[in-house]
C-alpha cells in the first residue's frame, strides 16, 4: 500500500473515531446552507439498540466514488451475499455452520466464496475463527444503501409505467 494511501486511510479512521467520541467540534459539521448528505437510523443489536447518524459534505461524497465504492458494491451485488448481510444484521455472530443453516446453502463451497467476497470489502468481519458478524458501526450505512437501492428500483418502476400508455 502506498504511503499516501495510508495516510488518507489514517486520516479518515481519526475523523470516524472523532465523531464517534463526540469530539468534532460543531465547525466542522457542514453549515445548513452548505449542501450536505445525513443518514440515520435506530434498531436492535444484540438485544440493545444501535443510533446512528452521520453527515457528509456533497462535494465530499462526489469526490470519493473510486475502487473502494466499487469493490463495496460490487461485493453487495449478490442475492446470496444480500441475504448473509440480512441475516448478520441484528449483531449476531454466526458460525458458517449457523449460515449454511439460516441460508439452505447446501455448498459450503459457494457460502465460502460470497464470504469471502464479504470480507474483502468490509462488509463483514471475522471475531473469531469461523464466526462472522457486521460491525455495529456499520449497520445504519449498510441499512442505508439497501433503502437507497428500494427507493432508486421503485422511482425507476413508476417511471417506466407513467412512460408507457394504459391501454
Amino acid at each position: 500500500m502506498a504511503s499516501r494511501d495510508l495516510a488518507r486511510q489514517v486520516e479518515e479512521l481519526t475523523r470516524r473515531v472523532d465523531r464517534l467520541e463526540g469530539r468534532v467540534s460543531p465547525a466542522a459539521l457542514p453549515n445548513p446552507g452548505d449542501p450536505h448528505v445525513t443518514y440515520s437510523g435506530t434498531g436492535p443489536w444484540r438485544g440493545g439498540a444501535v443510533v446512528w447518524q452521520i453527515i457528509r459534505g456533497w462535494t465530499d461524497v462526489l469526490v470519493e466514488p473510486g475502487e473502494r465504492s466499487a469493490t463495496l458494491f460490487g461485493a453487495l451485488a449478490s442475492t446470496s451475499r444480500l441475504r448473509i448481510v440480512t441475516e448478520l444484521m441484528d449483531g449476531e455472530v454466526m458460525t458458517t455452520a449457523d449460515l449454511a443453516r439460516r441460508l439452505d446453502q447446501p455448498s459450503t463451497g459457494q457460502l465460502f466464496h460470497h464470504l469471502k467476497e464479504l470480507l474483502a470489502a468490509g462488509v463483514i468481519y471475522q471475531p473469531g475463527r469461523g464466526t462472522y458478524a457486521i460491525r455495529r458501526e456499520h449497520a445504519v450505512p449498510l441499512l442505508t444503501i439497501l433503502c437507497a437501492a428500494i427507493d432508486i428500483r421503485e422511482s425507476t418502476l413508476t417511471e417506466a409505467l407513467d412512460d408507457h400508455p394504459r391501454r
